[in-house]
Protein backbone atom coordinates (compact mmCIF):
# COMPACT_ATOMS: atom_id res chain seq x y z
CA UNK A 1 0.00 0.00 0.00
CA UNK A 2 1.53 3.37 -0.98
CA UNK A 3 1.97 6.41 1.27
CA UNK A 4 -0.93 8.26 -0.31
CA UNK A 5 -3.31 5.38 0.43
CA UNK A 6 -2.17 5.21 4.06
CA UNK A 7 -2.62 8.96 4.41
CA UNK A 8 -6.10 8.73 2.94
CA UNK A 9 -7.12 6.01 5.37
CA UNK A 10 -5.70 7.95 8.32
CA UNK A 11 -7.55 11.12 7.29
CA UNK A 12 -10.81 9.22 6.94
CA UNK A 13 -10.41 7.66 10.36
CA UNK A 14 -9.52 11.03 11.88
CA UNK A 15 -12.74 12.48 10.47
CA UNK A 16 -14.71 9.60 11.98
CA UNK A 17 -13.17 10.27 15.41
CA UNK A 18 -13.71 14.01 14.94
CA UNK A 19 -17.38 13.41 14.06
CA UNK A 20 -17.92 11.35 17.23
CA UNK A 21 -16.09 13.96 19.29
CA UNK A 22 -17.93 17.08 18.08
CA UNK A 23 -21.20 15.13 18.13
CA UNK A 24 -20.64 14.42 21.81
CA UNK A 25 -20.04 18.11 22.44
CA UNK A 26 -23.26 18.95 20.60
CA UNK A 27 -25.28 16.52 22.74
CA UNK A 28 -23.64 17.60 26.01
CA UNK A 29 -25.74 20.75 26.71
CA UNK A 30 -28.90 18.66 26.63
CA UNK A 31 -27.52 16.11 29.11
CA UNK A 32 -25.80 18.41 31.60
CA UNK A 33 -28.93 19.59 33.52
CA UNK A 34 -29.90 15.99 34.36
CA UNK A 35 -28.54 14.94 37.77
CA UNK A 36 -28.36 11.26 38.69
CA UNK A 37 -28.29 10.00 42.31
CA UNK A 38 -25.12 8.32 43.49
CA UNK A 39 -25.33 6.34 46.72
CA UNK A 40 -21.94 6.28 48.42
CA UNK A 41 -23.25 5.56 51.91
CA UNK A 42 -20.94 2.54 52.15
CA UNK A 43 -17.99 4.93 51.85
CA UNK A 44 -19.38 7.37 54.40
CA UNK A 45 -20.26 9.96 51.76
CA UNK A 46 -24.03 9.53 51.78
CA UNK A 47 -26.31 10.12 48.81
CA UNK A 48 -24.60 12.28 46.20
CA UNK A 49 -25.40 13.22 42.63
CA UNK A 50 -23.56 13.71 39.36
CA UNK A 51 -24.42 15.17 35.99
CA UNK A 52 -25.57 12.73 33.32
CA UNK A 53 -23.21 14.62 31.02
CA UNK A 54 -20.31 12.82 32.76
CA UNK A 55 -20.99 9.81 30.54
CA UNK A 56 -20.67 11.95 27.42
CA UNK A 57 -17.43 13.40 28.80
CA UNK A 58 -16.16 9.84 28.98
CA UNK A 59 -16.52 9.56 25.20
CA UNK A 60 -14.52 12.71 24.47
CA UNK A 61 -11.34 11.96 26.43
CA UNK A 62 -10.25 8.82 24.53
CA UNK A 63 -10.86 10.75 21.30
CA UNK A 64 -8.38 13.49 22.23
CA UNK A 65 -5.84 10.97 23.55
CA UNK A 66 -5.97 8.93 20.34
CA UNK A 67 -5.60 12.01 18.15
CA UNK A 68 -2.74 13.32 20.31
CA UNK A 69 -1.04 9.91 20.10
CA UNK A 70 -1.39 9.48 16.33
CA UNK A 71 -1.55 12.99 14.83
CA UNK A 72 -0.03 15.10 17.60
CA UNK A 73 -1.10 17.66 20.18
CA UNK A 74 -1.77 20.51 17.74
CA UNK A 75 -4.49 18.56 15.91
CA UNK A 76 -5.95 17.38 19.23
CA UNK A 77 -6.21 21.00 20.42
CA UNK A 78 -7.86 21.99 17.13
CA UNK A 79 -10.41 19.25 17.75
CA UNK A 80 -11.16 20.72 21.19
CA UNK A 81 -11.74 24.18 19.67
CA UNK A 82 -14.14 22.67 17.13
CA UNK A 83 -15.96 20.82 19.91
CA UNK A 84 -16.31 24.03 21.94
CA UNK A 85 -17.74 25.79 18.88
CA UNK A 86 -20.37 23.09 18.40
CA UNK A 87 -21.19 23.23 22.13
CA UNK A 88 -21.74 27.00 21.94
CA UNK A 89 -23.96 26.68 18.88
CA UNK A 90 -26.05 23.95 20.52
CA UNK A 91 -26.35 25.96 23.74
CA UNK A 92 -27.42 29.06 21.80
CA UNK A 93 -30.24 27.11 20.16
CA UNK A 94 -31.39 25.75 23.53
CA UNK A 95 -31.47 29.27 24.96
CA UNK A 96 -33.26 30.70 21.90
CA UNK A 97 -35.81 27.90 22.19
CA UNK A 98 -36.72 28.95 25.74
CA UNK A 99 -37.41 32.51 24.54
CA UNK A 100 -39.61 31.61 21.59
CA UNK A 101 -43.37 31.24 22.10
CA UNK A 102 -44.55 27.65 22.37
CA UNK A 103 -47.43 26.05 20.51
CA UNK A 104 -50.55 26.59 22.64
CA UNK A 105 -51.62 22.94 22.60
CA UNK A 106 -48.22 21.45 23.43
CA UNK A 107 -48.19 20.50 27.15
CA UNK A 108 -44.39 20.25 27.52
CA UNK A 109 -43.54 23.88 26.74
CA UNK A 110 -43.23 24.82 30.40
CA UNK A 111 -41.11 21.78 31.19
CA UNK A 112 -38.68 22.64 28.39
CA UNK A 113 -38.46 26.27 29.47
CA UNK A 114 -38.01 25.41 33.15
CA UNK A 115 -35.11 23.06 32.36
CA UNK A 116 -33.14 25.12 29.89
CA UNK A 117 -33.92 28.69 30.99
CA UNK A 118 -32.40 27.92 34.40
CA UNK A 119 -29.58 25.75 33.10
CA UNK A 120 -27.38 28.64 31.89
CA UNK A 121 -25.03 28.44 34.87
CA UNK A 122 -24.75 24.67 34.71
CA UNK A 123 -24.08 24.68 30.98
CA UNK A 124 -21.48 27.45 31.41
CA UNK A 125 -19.86 25.33 34.11
CA UNK A 126 -19.80 22.31 31.82
CA UNK A 127 -18.29 24.32 28.96
CA UNK A 128 -15.58 25.88 31.13
CA UNK A 129 -14.69 22.65 32.91
CA UNK A 130 -14.59 20.48 29.82
CA UNK A 131 -12.62 22.95 27.70
CA UNK A 132 -9.94 23.55 30.36
CA UNK A 133 -9.75 19.85 31.25
CA UNK A 134 -9.45 18.70 27.63
CA UNK A 135 -6.62 21.14 26.92
CA UNK A 136 -4.87 20.10 30.12
CA UNK A 137 -5.33 16.44 29.17
CA UNK A 138 -3.57 17.06 25.86
CA UNK A 139 -0.79 19.07 27.54
CA UNK A 140 -0.05 16.37 30.14
CA UNK A 141 -0.33 13.61 27.53
CA UNK A 142 2.18 15.41 25.29
CA UNK A 143 4.66 16.04 28.13
CA UNK A 144 4.61 12.41 29.24
CA UNK A 145 5.06 11.23 25.65
CA UNK A 146 8.09 13.49 25.25
CA UNK A 147 9.63 11.72 28.26
CA UNK A 148 8.62 8.14 27.42
CA UNK A 149 8.60 8.11 23.63
CA UNK A 150 6.21 5.57 22.13
CA UNK A 151 6.37 3.35 25.21
CA UNK A 152 3.74 3.27 27.94
CA UNK A 153 0.67 4.62 26.18
CA UNK A 154 -1.35 3.32 29.14
CA UNK A 155 0.64 5.59 31.49
CA UNK A 156 0.10 8.84 29.57
CA UNK A 157 -3.50 7.94 28.90
CA UNK A 158 -4.31 7.24 32.55
CA UNK A 159 -2.30 10.04 34.16
CA UNK A 160 -3.48 12.73 31.75
CA UNK A 161 -7.12 11.65 31.99
CA UNK A 162 -7.10 11.20 35.78
CA UNK A 163 -5.59 14.63 36.38
CA UNK A 164 -7.75 16.43 33.83
CA UNK A 165 -10.93 14.74 35.09
CA UNK A 166 -10.20 15.99 38.61
CA UNK A 167 -9.78 19.47 37.17
CA UNK A 168 -12.97 19.07 35.13
CA UNK A 169 -15.03 17.93 38.12
CA UNK A 170 -13.73 20.63 40.47
CA UNK A 171 -14.34 23.47 37.99
CA UNK A 172 -17.79 22.20 37.05
CA UNK A 173 -19.19 21.91 40.56
CA UNK A 174 -17.57 25.15 41.73
CA UNK A 175 -19.15 27.20 38.94
CA UNK A 176 -22.47 25.33 38.85
CA UNK A 177 -23.21 25.00 42.57
CA UNK A 178 -21.08 27.44 44.59
CA UNK A 179 -23.50 29.54 46.63
CA UNK A 180 -26.35 27.21 45.70
CA UNK A 181 -25.37 24.23 47.86
CA UNK A 182 -23.71 24.34 51.30
CA UNK A 183 -19.92 24.64 51.04
CA UNK A 184 -19.41 21.41 52.95
CA UNK A 185 -21.47 19.50 50.37
CA UNK A 186 -19.47 20.62 47.31
CA UNK A 187 -16.35 18.55 48.08
CA UNK A 188 -18.56 15.48 48.47
CA UNK A 189 -20.09 16.08 45.05
CA UNK A 190 -16.61 16.46 43.55
CA UNK A 191 -15.41 13.25 45.20
CA UNK A 192 -18.50 11.26 44.17
CA UNK A 193 -18.38 12.37 40.55
CA UNK A 194 -14.61 11.91 40.36
CA UNK A 195 -14.93 8.32 41.56
CA UNK A 196 -17.36 7.63 38.73
CA UNK A 197 -14.99 9.22 36.23
CA UNK A 198 -11.99 7.29 37.51
CA UNK A 199 -13.94 4.07 36.94
CA UNK A 200 -14.71 5.21 33.41
CA UNK A 201 -11.02 6.07 32.93
CA UNK A 202 -10.06 2.46 33.63
CA UNK A 203 -12.48 1.37 30.91
CA UNK A 204 -11.11 4.10 28.65
CA UNK A 205 -7.57 2.66 28.42
CA UNK A 206 -8.32 -0.44 26.28
CA UNK A 207 -10.53 1.74 24.08
CA UNK A 208 -7.59 4.06 23.39
CA UNK A 209 -5.33 1.11 22.54
CA UNK A 210 -7.92 -0.39 20.21
CA UNK A 211 -8.54 2.91 18.44
CA UNK A 212 -4.80 3.53 17.93
CA UNK A 213 -4.51 -0.02 16.58
CA UNK A 214 -7.50 0.58 14.30
CA UNK A 215 -6.00 3.78 12.90
CA UNK A 216 -2.34 2.76 12.56
CA UNK A 217 -2.21 -1.03 12.70
CA UNK A 218 0.07 -0.72 15.75
CA UNK A 219 -0.51 -0.27 19.47
CA UNK A 220 1.31 3.08 19.66
CA UNK A 221 2.27 5.82 17.20
CA UNK A 222 5.12 8.34 16.87
CA UNK A 223 2.83 11.39 16.68
CA UNK A 224 4.76 14.54 17.56
CA UNK A 225 7.98 12.58 18.04
CA UNK A 226 8.45 12.50 14.24
CA UNK A 227 7.89 16.24 13.97
CA UNK A 228 10.36 17.03 16.73
CA UNK A 229 13.05 14.59 15.62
Amino acid sequence: MDTGSIKGISDTKFHIILGIYVGAWGILPGLTPKLIPLDLSDFGLGMLAFSFGAFMHAITFPCTDVVAEVWGAARARLMVYLGVSVFLIATAFYMIGTRLPGAPDWPLNEAYDSIFSTADRMILASLSATCVAQLMDIFVFEKIKQMTGQKWLWLRNNLSTAFSQLLDTTIFYTIAFYGVLPNEVLPLLVVGTYLVKILLTAIDTPVVYLLVRWVTGRWTAPGDIVTKA
